[in-house]
């Protein structure tokens, strides 16, 4: 899941009332605060993720409050706002019906996800350390365990490529031992390659490192190569699976397999990878009715570099893709009280839970049904699993745009976003600590389940 740079700030004095507009639902500051920093009324209307930064640094919105309301609420201060979003409220409730009935075929099916072989999955990926898209070398081992495990259960595997443009050098730390001389000369250390897109995340990583290894950091600087600019090539990985009916369009599941440098991203985003892992051996038992095709994505770190190629290719060739299902991130839960935080709270219309043990279903206006279904498939098939709703609200919002769906909105291509939400859960988001032990494995495996229900229950409708 990419980062989105914001202010965080403190909790608790988020005290602005906000106003929905008339044509979009974009958030505007109304007079109700007063005293000094309170925003005046001509500042004007803000924009989603302005309202998203106002609000909290924490993370994607959704509809259905299942928690009871704590500190780092909106207030709503005019009754006529009030009125606005319990009508927009109840529109939404009224829209999220849907009932599925029980396939014993489907129930069958996902019931063979494994959850030792996504612990295996999770295992042998972190192994591999770190995967940022411009480590050739560790991309090319990515790619190559990929293909293996895709092959050994008979499935062909297309690749797609996918390049951009790199500034490159050295990373040079200036450290001193914290037990030396205070006038000693401080050392330098060549830490690994410097990709200019990557700096601050390198340069987070290595901190800590180094701070754990008991140096005193003096600074930073970096010795560029001669070659300015570099073209970095990873590929996007693709497997299909036949439609049985000759229904035409395809559902497509996605997964991005690259890391921030510095972290082995057991969560983001080998969880999502075992994931497809898992569904893809349990789709080669037998063809669904119509295409799945599975997209190991390249380079989502980088700004989303696989999944914009991927999806200029289905326009360009004018593939109907009937509907995405994203998985990114879907490894941590936690029971432990106020172990979620979410970047804006609004009364009637998005309340996350405070408890992060949910998995966050995260949709545009145009994706409605899709979110729909997937929320039936999870109460038809794995209904001990928690969701938290942010269908067709959740492009609003920057956060909610964070992964690989977002080009497909972008398209015009119905897509869902499933996350456990990140860093807003978790304190080892994009870090080095985000390792196997701290997923729960269990959770995982519904996540799964649930993914491969819907695209099931798509695939034969």
């Amino acid at each position: 899941m990419i980062r989105i740079a914001r202010t965080h700030p403190q909790r608790g004095r988020d005290r602005d009332v906000w106003r929905w507009g008339d044509r979009r639902p974009s958030l505007s500051r109304c007079s109700a605060p007063t005293g000094p920093g309170s925003p005046s009324p001509s500042e004007g209307p803000m924009t989603p993720r302005a309202a998203a930064e106002v609000a909290s640094p924490r993370s994607p919105l959704g509809s259905r409050p299942r928690s009871v309301p704590h500190r780092g609420a909106i207030l709503l201060g005019r009754p006529c706002a009030v009125g606005r979003l319990m009508l927009l409220a109840g529109a939404l409730l009224l829209l999220s019906a849907c009932s599925m009935p029980r396939r014993p075929e489907i129930a069958e099916r996902i019931a063979g996800i494994d959850e030792a072989r996504l612990r295996a999955h999770v295992a042998a990926l972190c192994e591999l350390g770190p995967r940022p898209i411009e480590d050739t070398v560790a991309t090319e081992r990515t790619v190559a365990w990929l293909r293996g495990q895709l092959e050994r259960l008979g499935l062909e595997v297309s690749e797609e490529p996918v390049s951009w443009l790199a500034q490159t050098g050295r990373l040079i730390a200036n450290v001193r031992r914290r037990d030396a001389d205070p006038d000693s000369e401080p050392e330098q250390l060549d830490l690994e390659p410097w990709y200019w897109a990557y700096g601050s995340r390198v340069i987070e990583s290595q901190s800590q490192r180094l701070r754990g290894e008991g140096w005193e950091l003096l600074g930073y600087s970096v010795r560029f190569s001669d070659a300015a600019l570099v073209e970095v090539r990873a590929p996007n990985l693709l497997v299909e699976f036949p439609g049985s009916s000759g229904r035409p369009g395809v559902v497509e599941l996605s997964a991005h397999y690259d890391t921030v440098a510095g972290s082995p991203g057991a969560d983001d985003n080998s969880s999502g990878v075992a994931a497809l892992l898992e569904i893809a051996r349990v789709l080669a038992a037998s063809p669904p009715e119509r295409t799945v095709r599975l997209c190991f994505f390249a380079g989502e770190e980088q700004g989303l570099l696989g999944s914009e190629v991927h999806v200029a290719g289905l326009q360009r060739r004018g593939e109907d893709v009937v509907g995405l299902l994203n998985l990114d991130s879907v490894g941590y839960a936690t029971g432990a009280p106020d172990s979620q935080q979410a970047p804006v709270r609004i009364v009637f219309v998005t309340w996350m839970p405070s408890t992060g043990d949910f998995i966050t279903v995260i949709g545009d206006w145009s994706s409605g049904s899709l979110g729909n279904l997937f929320e039936a498939a999870v109460d038809t098939y794995v209904p001990e699993l928690p969701y938290y709703s942010a269908n067709r609200i959740g492009g609003w919002f920057e956060d909610g745009r964070r992964s690989d769906h977002a080009p497909y909105w972008d398209a015009g291509i119905p897509a869902l976003f499933l996350t456990d939400t990140g860093e807003f859960r978790t304190n080892t988001y994009h870090r080095p600590g985000d390792l196997p032990a701290e997923l729960d494995y269990r959770y995982l495996r519904q996540v799964a389940q649930a993914a491969a229900a819907a695209a099931l229950e798509l695939a034969r409708r």
